[in-house]
């Protein structure tokens, strides 16, 4: 083999190294663009169960206010004013959950002994995919599975006050007044505690994202709450207290303007 054999000789293998370098190159960015594609279309669908949630929580309410006349209290109370249960527990029967209301003793809190068994036993429609799961081995950490909650306040759909609101009370119009809401830390679904009041919920508003505790999700941009008229929206991250408190209170008689919320997300989830 000549000098100019092996010239060629080399050449043609300097070709085929930077034809495999690209080669690699080429499947590794396929990858993480197939990755990334898989990883979007998983929050998507997380997405959308989590609205379908925020829907069947609605749904279940508007039958219990046909039973009942009112929305359901935030929590219920013994004669001593004592908390019992959740709003949730309410909403069961209307859920498709009759059987584990019937087990559940509502003359009796929540963390009695006896109720304390349901608590792992979180409703699907109370979870959000999206959340962190709590790995923990003690059964009280565990249990926090629920996602969602309502506002609660002097001025809201679940006055602190234990009472149930009748939706005609409502002046603001059920348009514009927040029924449920995301939660970013998980709680027990059984808690008359774990809600969220209107302090907290503008405190926290204030706070960079990464820090928030309660009020917020783990979707990114926001988080879906549904409203009293069952429709459905993303609430911007950003969206300023000042427009996020018309949203709690049922007759401030002000008209709400919603420039944080965005476009391609409320279309989303309206």
């Amino acid at each position: 083999m000549d000098f100019e054999d092996v010239q060629i000789s080399r050449r043609r293998r300097a070709l085929l190294w930077i034809i495999s370098i690209f080669l690699l190159f080429g499947a590794v960015a396929l990858l993480l663009a197939v990755s990334s594609f898989l990883l979007a279309m998983r929050e998507n669908a997380r997405r959308e169960r989590c609205e379908f949630n925020l829907a069947k929580l609605y749904e279940a309410t508007v039958e219990y206010y046909n039973a009942n006349a009112t929305f359901p209290p935030a929590f219920t109370t013994d004669e001593n004013g004592q908390k019992l249960h959740s709003w949730r527990v309410l909403l069961l029967p209307y859920l498709g959950e009759e059987k584990l209301f019937s087990q559940i003793k509502l003359d009796e809190p929540w963390d009695s002994d006896w109720n304390r068994q349901f608590w792992a036993k979180t409703p699907n429609v109370f979870r959000c995919a999206s959340t962190p799961i709590n790995n923990y081995e003690d059964d009280e950490t565990r249990a926090k599975r629920c996602a969602y909650s309502c506002i609660i306040g002097p001025n809201t759909a679940f006055p602190e006050s234990g009472d149930a609101v009748d939706p005609d009370l409502i002046v603001d119009g059920l348009a514009n007044t927040l029924m449920y809401v995301e939660r970013k830390n998980p709680s027990n679904w059984m808690d008359p505690n774990s809600d969220i009041s209107v302090d907290q919920a503008l405190e926290e508003n204030q706070k960079p994202v990464k820090e928030r505790e309660d009020f917020g999700s783990w979707h990114g941009r926001g988080e879906y709450v549904v409203m009293c008229d069952g429709g459905r929206r993303f609430l911007s991250e950003n969206i300023d207290n000042s427009v996020l408190n018309l949203f709690f209170g049922i007759n401030d008689s002000e008209k709400i303007e919603t420039p944080d919320l965005p476009e391609d997300e409320q279309n989303d989830a309206e």
